[in-house]
């Protein structure tokens, strides 16, 4: 499927298509490596990528993208370490420096092992980042798998849950005002706080079912913006939007300011 935003936004990389699946995809690669922004990365570069719950090789990314509940039962050292992951360390308190051993005693890699001794520093307090946990929607996986793929690449049976654009600062700008065009309001985009596999699945899905859903901006979480640095470019953030958004925002391009003198003066090399 071709798109009118892509080519009006100028687009380095393709628009990506997000979605569940019953089956891996034919014609897919399953996704590998410890980050889930790996394939992200690989799907931008003209990959059909697949995940389950079980490939997924950091232990949020599954419930960051819908197909498990996210509720860090799993995390190293249960759920209140990785409260003092998000914030001050493990290294604090005798239930983290138990899990630390165990992490080194069974060969974790080194840098997470340093983040979870040290914390990453997101939120100021477990007590700050146990209140966020629980405010996260709940959402319920419609398949086993998620596909990540080009949108030109979707075939005819296959309905998109979102799409995903890989934007530049004038691009970002572009699609804002376009997700707001034909909506009353001003604040039809959002940018919540979160790991980079939530901006492109669990707050996306969640607009979806909602009556008037908004785009996502995502790629504001600095532990995807290291594992992105290399992969793809350094300034890039992420503009998710449901698919009933999507379509209405291609059907407002040809109307909208994306045609007129302004824009075009912006996108001027």
């Amino acid at each position: 499927m071709k798109s009118a935003i892509a080519d009006a936004i100028s687009l380095k990389y393709p628009p990506l298509a997000i979605f569940y699946a019953q089956e891996p995809p034919a014609d897919g690669k399953e996704a590998k490596g410890m980050c889930s922004m790996s394939p992200v990365a690989q799907a931008a570069k003209g990959d059909t990528v697949y995940m389950s719950a079980g490939s997924c090789g950091c232990s949020g990314a599954a419930g960051g993208f819908g197909l498990t509940p996210l509720d860090h039962e799993d995390f190293p050292g249960d759920k209140k370490c990785f409260d003092y992951f998000l914030s001050i360390g493990n290294e604090h308190w005798e239930q983290g420096r138990q899990a630390i051993a165990q992490m080194k005693e069974h060969g974790a890699p080194k840098i997470f092992i340093e983040e979870f001794s040290e914390g990453e520093g997101f939120l100021k307090t477990p007590e700050l980042a146990a209140q966020f946990s629980e405010s996260l929607p709940q959402i319920k996986s419609e398949g086993p798998y998620i596909v990540i793929k080009p949108l030109e690449k979707l075939a005819s049976s296959e309905k998109p849950k979102a799409v995903a654009f890989l934007v530049d600062a004038n691009q970002l700008s572009a699609l804002t005002v376009l997700a707001n065009y034909a909506r009353p309001g001003n604040d039809n985009v959002r940018i919540p706080f979160g790991a980079g596999c939530m901006t492109f699945g669990l707050y996306v899905f969640h607009e979806a079912e909602q009556p008037s859903p908004k785009a996502i901006v995502g790629l504001t979480d600095i532990s995807a913006r290291f594992f992105l640095r290399k992969m793809l470019d350094r300034d890039i953030l992420s503009f998710t939007v449901p698919w009933s958004l999507f379509k209405e925002m291609e059907s407002n391009v040809a109307e909208s300011f994306l045609t007129r003198s302004a824009w075009r003066t912006v996108m001027e090399k």
